[in-house]
């Protein structure tokens, strides 16, 4: 109830001043209702500014709340667009300025654009990520003892940022410069992996990537083209330390003495830059005939860096040897010239037949050298060297070509029917349990079957079906696709009183029958084998009288589900596995929005409603999070808002990750 009083006070205390005023003043003769003004179109400044305050109350799991929600309380720039369009200016003759949520909630995002009619565009934006993760169930073997420490945890600020320069927009031809940054820093918490333990440290992160571009846009009536040169920079640092005595995730003793660690560090380095071309081609030679196409060239290199310094009681099982320190270096680096291309043409030789053709394919080449050396210190005697030279390749090339057409039957009818071919191979280096040496080729060869239709056959309905079926003879991965089956069902009703209905049903299956896989020479041959199916059937009702000028109803309702089953080698036993998971939900979204007469000239909105998701299956689960939100306008630029927010989640199987939520916000819009 404070709370809420709090979001109302200011409201209150306006209303107070405007009745003083009006007690004395002398009193004046009622002029008659008058149209709201019309905007002035002429106006040099134009916008709004909100500004508001949240409070915060939850229980539960704090670390959950921050992983989904993250909303804290505080002074808040809710939003703000601003527009400046000066009469006569040399320099500009617009600027905008939009920003959302600054002032500390997780997701910060600003727009700034300024034009200058056939001389310049400029376009930038920027947002800044908090990314917070610590599920306490997720990477943790000590939650079945009740400690609760998530070692993969990450707690990092994102920042992205990029800016566009075009000169002489709207001419035939148009240069444009661009500039990207995107980088990640924070902190927190992985493993330092040793023989036979696992330590969870602390870890520090800090990447940027830098992309420099410039090119040409040439536009005319029967073609486009884009012209694009860029440049691109990446650095990744990453330390992992410790300096406490830890026991690691083993509980046991190993050849009767207990492994732990007093000391760690690990310091990786990662430093990557390349160039790419690029070149788009869009063309409509004929009136019967459009083209298009792409094609990209790019060659990066990374080169990498790490080490690593250890102390405790360790131990090497290949010498059979207890050790209290060591220390790893390794070097390496990698180059991946690939190139990328794409054609697409339609053409209509009837006026009731269109015949489309694509065609793309991309191929890399990944090739990396590196080192590693390691120096084990005994108790006694001398330091024990070795050095393992690496080197790998992996060549990569994917193709697949489309054909489709489509008939107009009659007024309101389209059939659809196509096929389409994908091909490409692999080579790589044969794998440990594969039995083979050296390299091995892999195979990529998949048909399917394409086919819909859209039929409109009374004015308020249209009805549209889709079926891919895809039969795979060879593939990449075990768990890529191979015999696929997809469906999608739609339709769409518009039902007197203005309402609109529709609903849409789709299902994807996909299957990679049970093949073989030998292990070694004289190894078992074990069953390799995906099965995994989706499905979901959803239906939207949209209710808006009299165009939702007064009032607007959005329902929507979703049921899902999923099943995956595939089987997995278990590396220490070297026996098969299946992976089981399942997922059936229930999700749904009831909103109202109520227009609220507070004079002859202005309005209020009433906005309540809610969503909610249930899952049973493998996690079982309960989301909700209703809302509502109230806009008042006070004085022709003074408009007052408030809004609350309630999350709510809870799990059958991790009942200490559940946690219940209440945001309340209140504030004011300023009219300029």
């Amino acid at each position: 109830m404070k709370i809420l009083l709090a979001m109302l006070l200011p409201l209150a205390l306006l209303a107070q001043e405007s009745a003083a005023k009006k007690e004395a003043e002398p009193e004046k003769k009622a002029a008659p209702a008058a149209e709201a003004p019309a905007p002035d179109t002429e106006k040099t400044f134009s916008g709004y500014i909100d500004v508001g305050a949240r409070w915060v109350g939850w229980a539960g799991d704090r670390n959950t709340y921050r992983s989904m929600v993250n909303l804290s309380q505080g002074v808040r720039l809710v939003g703000m667009d601003f527009t400046i369009a000066p009469k006569a200016s040399k320099l500009f003759d617009s600027a905008r300025i939009q920003a959302n949520n600054w002032g500390g909630d997780p997701y910060n995002t600003a727009r700034f654009d300024v034009l200058k009619k056939g001389i310049y565009r400029y376009n930038g934006t920027y947002s800044n990520i908090a990314y917070f993760n610590y599920l306490p169930s997720f990477a943790d073997p000590t939650a079945g003892s009740g400690a609760f420490l998530n070692q993969r945890a990450t707690d990092t600020a994102i920042r992205n940022s990029d800016h566009m320069l075009e000169i002489t927009p709207g001419s035939h031809i148009i240069p444009f410069f661009g500039y990207q940054r995107n980088s990640e820093f924070g902190s927190g918490i992985t493993t330092l992996v040793e023989d036979r333990n696992e330590y969870p440290l602390r870890t520090g992160t800090r990447w940027s990537q830098h992309l420099y571009r410039l090119g040409a846009r040439l536009e005319f009536n029967r073609w486009h083209a884009t012209f694009e040169q860029g440049f691109t920079g990446f650095k990744d640092d990453q330390s992992v330390y410790s300096t406490e005595k830890l026991f690691g995730n083993r509980t046991q003793t190993y050849l009767g003495q207990t492994l732990f660690l007093s000391q760690g560090q690990q310091f990786y380095r990662t430093r990557g830059d390349g160039p790419y071309s690029k070149v788009l081609l869009t063309a409509n030679p004929f009136n019967w005939l459009d083209l298009s196409g792409q094609l990209m060239y790019t060659k990066p290199n990374i080169n990498s860096y790490f080490n690593q310094n250890i102390a405790g009681n360790l131990v090497s099982p290949e010498l059979f040897l207890f050790y209290p320190r060591g220390t790893d270096y390794f070097y390496g680096d990698a180059r991946m010239p690939r190139t990328s291309a794409g054609l697409n043409a339609e053409l209509r030789p009837f006026s009731r037949l269109r015949i489309r053709q694509t065609w793309e394919t991309d191929k890399f080449t990944n090739t990396t050298t590196g080192g590693l050396t390691s120096i084990i210190i005994p108790t006694t005697g001398a330091a024990i060297n070795s050095t393992t030279p690496a080197s790998d390749r992996l060549e990569v090339t994917r193709s697949r070509m489309q054909t489709e057409g489509l008939l107009d039957i009659a007024k309101g009818y389209t059939f659809r029917g196509g096929y389409r071919y994908e091909w490409g191979e692999s080579l790589l280096r044969a794998g440990a349990y594969g039995g083979s040496i050296g390299t091995e080729r892999g195979e990529l060869k998949r048909h399917v079957a394409l086919a819909g239709f859209q039929a409109r056959p009374v004015k308020p309905l249209t009805l549209n079906a889709d079926v891919e079926i895809g039969d795979g003879v060879k593939t990449y991965y075990r768990t890529g696709l191979m015999d696929t089956r997809k469906y999608r069902i739609m339709g769409r009703v518009t039902l007197p009183k203005s309402l609109l209905f529709s609903t849409i049903f789709s299902r994807f299956e996909n299957q990679n029958p049970a093949a073989t896989a030998k292990l070694s020479t004289v190894g078992p041959m074990l069953p390799n084998q995906l099965d995994f199916r989706s499905q979901a059937a959803s239906a939207n009702l949209q209710w808006m009288p009299g165009g939702g000028k007064k009032f607007i109803l959005i329902a929507d309702y979703t049921r899902s589900s999923i099943r995956s089953d595939v089987s997995y080698l278990y590396p220490l036993g070297l026996f098969s596995l299946e992976s089981l998971y399942r997922d059936n939900a229930h999700t749904g979204t009831l909103m109202a929005d109520v227009r609220l007469p507070v004079t002859k000239s202005y309005a209020g909105k009433l906005t309540f409603g809610g969503s909610f998701v249930t899952t049973e299956g493998t996690r079982p689960s309960r989301y909700y999070q209703p809302q509502g939100r109230l806009q008042l306008p006070l004085t022709p630029r003074l408009e007052f808002f408030s809004e609350w927010r309630y999350y709510g989640l809870t799990q059958a199987n991790y009942t200490y990750e559940g946690f219940r939520s209440h945001n309340f916000m209140g504030g004011f819009r300023f009219v300029l």
